[in-house]
């Protein structure tokens, strides 16, 4: 399916295989090769044909025929962020959890000293949102919500 795949996508681009080869950077003969099925770009190739035609790497090789741009809107790259930080605090939830008496002291402590510091210096993050949603496996399996606001801790 790559070949007949790299040959669509090489005219809808109005490109020669010369052309495809001197944008690539590599002979003439590796594209007609690519195009009759005798060879297979590497990795690295796949990664330049995704680039120039705005194709998935798996639509290009005929895996797929999700031929969707290969770049992430906005909202994509919104979406991941988000997700990001989700599992960040997740992440730093657990291992709290997991801390002795002593440990959850000592965060505690951090946590309130520069909770305060950064209030009075007019410095906290009030353009940030966050809901978070527990489920304790100890207690009963109950889920409780919490939301941030500007009280003190």
């Amino acid at each position: 399916m790559f070949p007949e795949r790299l040959k669509q996508l090489r005219k809808e681009k109005g490109l020669t295989q010369v052309t495809l080869a001197e944008t690539l950077g590599v002979s003439k003969g590796t594209v007609a090769m690519w195009e009759t099925g005798k060879r297979m770009p590497g990795f690295d190739m796949l990664a330049r044909l995704s680039e120039l035609f705005d194709k998935r790497v798996d639509y290009i090789i005929g895996t797929s025929e999700d031929h969707r741009s290969a770049t992430l809107i906005e909202e994509e790259v919104a979406q991941l962020g988000e997700w990001a930080v989700e599992e960040d605090y997740e992440d730093m939830l657990r291992k709290y959890a997991l801390l002795d008496e002593y440990g959850k002291s000592a965060v505690d402590s951090v946590l309130r000293t520069e909770f305060n510091r950064a209030q009075e210096q007019g410095t906290l993050n009030s353009k940030m949102s966050i809901s978070v949603s527990v489920l304790s496996c100890e207690k009963s399996k109950r889920e409780r919500q919490f939301r941030r606001n500007d009280d003190p801790l």
